[in-house]
């Protein structure tokens, strides 16, 4: 069951109707690269060396992924420049984009970057059904996946963070 204020981030069911596969993709990317600038963000807070190249690690991963869905979009859509949509970020990071507004407690910013993560698993998932080829499918799949990867990279880090005291000192992320 999935919680309430994260049922809008989700993608849309069949019967639902989709945006164009063009959209989606600019969506896809725009995501990618609020993704990265969170991370860099995030580890520009982070004390404990080894979780900040993670965080770091992360962030170069999204940049990656940006590059890729790039390449992917000039090949469906060529001499067409990337349209993006015309929210901050899109609609399937919305509902987490809003639970992070002022969270300065970094088990809170793992976990609510997890469920960022899963969601943007799933988006690639459904982009899978929509691409019309097997390369395609193939390259959505392994986004997908890479996200999922991710998910539980920061699943490791939170378990860590609630259970071992060396993390303690940076419970709090900001201003003293």
């Amino acid at each position: 069951m999935v919680p309430p204020e994260l049922e809008e981030g989700l993608p849309p069911r069949k019967d639902e109707g989709l945006p164009p596969l063009e959209e989606l993709l600019g969506m896809a990317i725009k995501a990618e690269i609020g993704a990265r600038k969170f991370y860099e963000s995030l580890a520009e807070r982070i004390d404990i060396q080894e979780l900040r190249e993670k965080i770091e690690w992360l962030a170069g991963e999204e940049k990656k992924h940006e590059e890729l869905l790039r390449k992917i979009y000039a090949n469906m859509f060529p001499g067409k420049e990337v349209v993006f949509p015309k929210e901050h970020i899109g609609p399937e990071l919305q509902p987490v984009t809003r639970k992070l507004e002022g969270i300065q407690d970094v088990i809170d910013l793992i976990r609510w970057a997890m469920k960022a993560e899963e969601i943007a698993a799933q988006f690639y998932a459904k982009l899978e059904e929509m691409v019309d080829t097997e390369e395609k499918k193939r390259l959505m799949r392994y986004l997908s996946d890479m996200e999922w990867g991710h998910y539980y990279n920061l699943k490791a880090e939170y378990e860590l963070l609630l259970d071992w005291e060396m993390y303690g000192q940076m419970m709090h992320v900001g201003p003293p």
